[in-house]
């Protein structure tokens, strides 16, 4: 986005190289000023002046750094997607990793005509619809320091006629038609792995490239004239690998550095045979990025980080022959070569070293707000791995320097992510007063967005507030590199949730697939979309939708070539917050730094491109809030609350006539509390992965029933992290069972039955999906409901 933070202006607006600031949020009744300091963060006050007044930019233009090098054999690919978008208002162009989608964005945005007020060029990976909206705003009109209210930010998108194209847009459905809707008049073409199922999107798959179009490539990599005698094999191999460049163009560097071009054979073992030819500062270098899955570093911190003079020329090698991926940010490394990079060194690059220059780089007086929001994700991924391997304060020292600026970014659903990562690497660390930092700060964050007032209660505000500090960036192209990387880099063990993609195929989901031949769509067998299992979230005690959730049909169900009806889906949306996370994207883990710590999610937090950045939601069953940092922030906010009120699991505050009796409370709260949280933590976190497998599974399945893929998906997968929830609430039982028997209060006992009940309803609910996925579905509103009573019930008689 164009950088309009760096001058001063005359409200004391940000200057460059300066950590504070101010800046103006929201319409109408919520308009506030919002102030940032390194040492104190933000704080909001009242705005009275007058409302800033955007002014469209004329033109408007951000367009790609032009490509090095032409396309090879692209011509056609070119030509059909020019006439889409020349007719068409919505275009995706969808296809396997590694295909070459953004390359050819990149060009389509530098070489075809504009719309009637410019071109936008934004690289959307990791984020949420929100601030990618923030950002068409801020590239479309001269508005320093002023993050409108949704309300008024579409009023002036609406008016834009804009052809944006965005770069490997992981959104989900709903989040995708948000986006569009907001900016109406303006054309999208936009880059995903999967195809998207919004209504008007003209989706083009990108395949791998023809056998002459791979015999050229390989050729123009070469250092040498290829021979004819190895022409027919660069078919084989081209064959082999689904025409994929990437693969391809490691195939050419394995023949300019060895003894030829490999065989069909050599390819399981070409990468690590790549990776042991490299000179050590390139094997250095993708070391480096490899531990930082997907995220994205520019060459100024490759430089620092390893000590040397110009890694851009080093960096532009490794892309040129398929080892890294480069963008307008940075370079990030493949999960594939991250992989094996990792497997080959078994460690992972010092956290302390990342966050020791990522805290330099973040203060320095010329690094911008927009310059920090453009390395959201790596900033993510630093604190995580500082939080896992033992240099939780290094991480949460990062957080707290970065957080000023990344909000006056204003993209602030990154800075809700950098929040919750930051919270936990405090908690981690034991440092209370970083805990409160960042809780302030998310707080504060609320009021500025206005969403203070949809709360009536502390307790609510803090389970919301726990709700968006444990949701993190979840991106598939994360998942995909820490699976693959998880028997060598132990700083991340999140569930595999995104398995590595497959460098060809036309939808990638994590359900597995049988090889078979291909049926004809006239003799396929018909196929039903597996219910869409509700796990998110069972409890929601902001109370603010009790009623039952409503089933809606299976996405493009016209599409099952079947006379059998479908089984409804299960949406569960009505029974949480409106931020709902995208089918694909959304995964949170739980990491334990100390016994009854419970930790924020999301390992991996970022991907590679693909996802989205966001406030998902965690909150599951609602005794997170009453039971944990709920009850920490209601401690926090009471008049002279002292460190240790603060950190304690529930406070009661009395009058303020200190001789006041303190009320009699249950000793069992004590002790089943935290056991609860720690529980009911770990099965948000495999509730939310098995909901994602269904949705996964229900895409593949569409796709066969519609005729796209000839291979009806395998429902093993999503059945075994069925099980696991099971397991889950099995555990979440037997706590309550030791509770019951152990609690004094008769009240106490009460709620705690109260909680059983429903949970093993819910248990056999779920037990009941298992064991008939197609012809089963789970609506566990009656249970929700019944848990709701009780944890409030539980919350008032704990003293809480």
């Amino acid at each position: 986005m164009p950088e309009n933070n760096g001058a001063p202006d005359a409200a004391g607006g940000i200057r460059a190289g300066d950590v504070s600031g101010a800046m103006v949020v929201g319409n109408g009744n919520t308009v506030s000023n919002v102030r940032f300091t390194a040492e104190y963060g933000a704080s909001v006050t009242v705005y009275s002046g007058p409302l800033p007044h955007p002014v469209k930019r004329r033109p408007i233009s951000q367009l790609p750094r032009s490509a090095a090098e032409p396309l090879i054999g692209r011509e056609r690919d070119v030509h059909v997607l020019q006439e889409a978008i020349a007719t068409r208002q919505l275009v995706q162009v969808w296809g396997a990793s590694g295909v070459g989608k953004s390359a050819l964005l990149r060009l389509l945005a530098c070489t075809m005509a504009h719309g009637p007020d410019g071109a936008a060029y934004i690289e959307a990976g990791g984020r949420t619809a929100d601030d990618i909206a923030q950002a068409i705003f801020d590239i479309s009109f001269d508005a320093p320091n002023y993050k409108p209210s949704p309300e008024v930010l579409k009023e002036h998108l609406k008016t834009l006629r804009l052809r944006i194209y965005l770069d490997d847009a992981g959104l989900g459905e709903k989040d995708l038609r948000r986006l569009f809707d907001m900016a109406g008049q303006s054309t999208f073409v936009f880059t995903a792995q999967r195809r998207s199922a919004v209504d008007d999107v003209h989706a083009i798959q990108l395949e791998g490239l023809t056998a002459p179009a791979a015999v050229e490539l390989v050729a123009a990599l070469l250092p040498r004239e290829l021979r004819p005698d190895e022409a027919p094999i660069v078919d084989a191999l081209c064959d082999a690998v689904d025409g994929n460049p990437l693969r391809l163009r490691r195939i050419a560097l394995s023949a300019a550095t060895g003894k030829g071009l490999p065989g069909i054979a050599d390819l399981p073992e070409l990468l690590p045979a790549l990776l042991n030819r490299l000179r050590p500062q390139e094997r250095d270098l993708l070391y480096l990025l490899g531990s930082l899955p997907g995220a994205e570093l520019a060459a100024r911190h490759l430089n620092d980080l390893l000590g040397l003079p110009d890694t851009d020329a080093l960096a532009g090698g490794l892309v040129r022959h398929g080892l890294l991926l480069a963008s307008e940010t940075g370079y990030s490394c493949p999960p594939d070569v991250a992989e094996c990079v990792l497997n080959m060194r078994k460690t992972v690059f010092p956290a302390d070293r990342l966050c020791r220059a990522l805290t330099a780089w973040v203060e320095a007086r010329d690094t911008t707000p927009d310059d920090v929001a453009a390395h959201f994700q790596a900033l993510d991924v630093a604190v995580l791995r500082a939080e896992k391997s033992g240099h939780a304060q290094l991480g949460a020292a990062l957080a707290r320097a970065a957080s000023p600026k990344l909000a006056l970014s204003r993209q602030f659903d990154a800075w809700g992510s950098l929040l919750g990562v930051g919270w936990a690497a405090a908690k981690s660390a034991g440092d209370e007063q970083g805990e409160e930092f960042f809780l302030r700060e998310a707080r504060t964050r609320r009021r500025a967005l206005g969403r203070a007032a949809q709360t009536t209660a502390l307790v609510l505000e803090a389970e919301v507030l726990w709700r968006e500090l444990t949701a993190l960036h979840a991106h598939s192209a994360a998942h995909q590199v820490t699976n693959a990387a998880s028997a060598t880099a132990p700083p991340i063990t999140t569930p595999p949730v995104h398995p590595v993609t497959p460098t060809h195929g036309a939808v990638h989901t994590q359900a597995i697939t049988h090889s078979t031949a291909s049926t004809s769509t006239a003799s396929a067998p018909a196929h039903t979309a597996l219910p869409a299992h509700a796990a998110r979230p069972v409890v929601d005690l902001s109370h603010a939708s009790a009623a039952s959730a409503q089933p809606h049909a299976a996405a493009h169900a016209a599409g099952v070539h079947s006379a059998v009806p479908a089984p409804p889906r299960i949406d569960f949306s009505a029974a949480h917050s409106s931020v709902t996370p995208p089918t694909h994207a959304v995964s949170t883990t739980t990491t334990t730094a100390s016994a009854g710590h419970t930790g924020v999610a999301g390992a991996g937090a970022v991907g590679v491109k693909t996802g989205i950045s966001g406030l998902a939601l965690a909150c599951t069953l609602g005794l997170a809030a009453v039971l944990g940092v709920g009850a920490m922030v209601y401690a926090n906010d009471q008049t002279n609350a002292s460190p240790a009120v603060a950190s304690s699991p529930i406070s009661t505050p009395g009058p303020d006539d200190s001789t006041s009796p303190t009320p009699t409370v249950d000793p069992v709260c004590a002790t089943v509390i935290p056991d609860l949280t720690s529980e009911i933590q770990q099965f948000n976190t495999d509730a939310a992965i098995a909901s994602d497998a269904v949705d996964s599974y229900n895409s593949d399945m569409n796709a066969y029933n519609s005729g796209e893929t000839s291979t009806a998906p395998d429902d093993s997968t999503l059945l075994s992290y069925v099980s696991t929830v099971i397991s889950d609430l099995n555990s979440v039982e037997s706590t309550l069972q030791g509770a019951v028997s152990q609690a004094q209060d008769s009240s106490v006992v009460s709620d705690l039955d109260d909680m059983l009940t429903a949970t093993q309803q819910i248990a056999s609910l779920y037990q009941s999906y298992e064991n008939d996925p197609r012809g089963s579905a789970v609506d566990t509103s009656s249970q929700s409901s019944s848990m709701n009573s009780a944890a409030d019930s539980l919350q008032t008689d704990c003293g809480a």
